[in-house]
């Protein structure tokens, strides 16, 4: 007889719990939460999978293969990517995609948009493909006196040089007329 009450007892109780959580038993899902990416750039995509296991043996099968920096990214379409992230130019997105082919990975170069955390104007004095080129390019402002230079990667490989901190778009003009006459192909943007 004790059995049955203390069965009864747990029975009630768990009966209790799932009237006092919410959306128990319920068979409608949480809604779905996007992640904001913060930086632009590339990324190599392996494979897509529908559930977070499956990514999780296949990223496990890239890792043993020598791709070492491979992750596991869910995408606001509901798919697991097993992805390399932080490649800094398109040439070396295209090394890593013929390394990949020769371990008999078909994977895909996809370009990740990233937010600007604030809504600024900028002046970008140019793109270059690779860092050391945009490095360049900020010594040969230095030289002619354009400083407080940033770089910043393109979402689809390379970097942009730019400035920010403008109080208006007059402001901004007067920067790009300079730069002009510096021989830089200067634009605003806004970031």
């Amino acid at each position: 007889m004790k059995g049955i009450r203390l069965a009864a007892v747990i029975a009630g109780a768990v009966a209790s719990v799932a009237i006092l959580a919410p959306g128990a038993g319920s068979r409608t899902a949480a809604p779905k939460i996007c992640k904001v990416e913060y930086t632009s750039g590339l990324e190599f995509v392996f494979k897509r999978f529908k559930t977070h296991p499956e990514a999780v043996t296949y990223r496990n099968k890239v890792l043993t293969n020598g791709f070492q920096n491979a992750s596991i990214v869910e995408g606001c379409d509901g798919f697991f990517r097993v992805v390399v992230r932080g490649i800094d130019s398109f040439d070396v997105a295209v090394d890593l995609q013929a390394e990949a082919k020769t371990a008999n990975y078909a994977g895909t170069i996809e370009c990740i948009q990233g937010k600007d955390a604030a809504s600024e104007l900028e002046v970008v004095l140019g793109h270059r493909p690779t860092r050391a080129d945009a490095a360049d390019l900020v010594t040969r402002a230095a030289e002619l006196g354009f400083v407080d230079l940033q770089t910043e990667p393109d979402p689809c490989g390379g970097f942009e040089v730019m400035v920010k901190g403008f109080q208006d778009r007059s402001q901004a003009d007067d920067f790009v007329q300079e730069a002009k006459a510096n021989g830089f192909d200067a634009v605003i943007e806004q970031s």
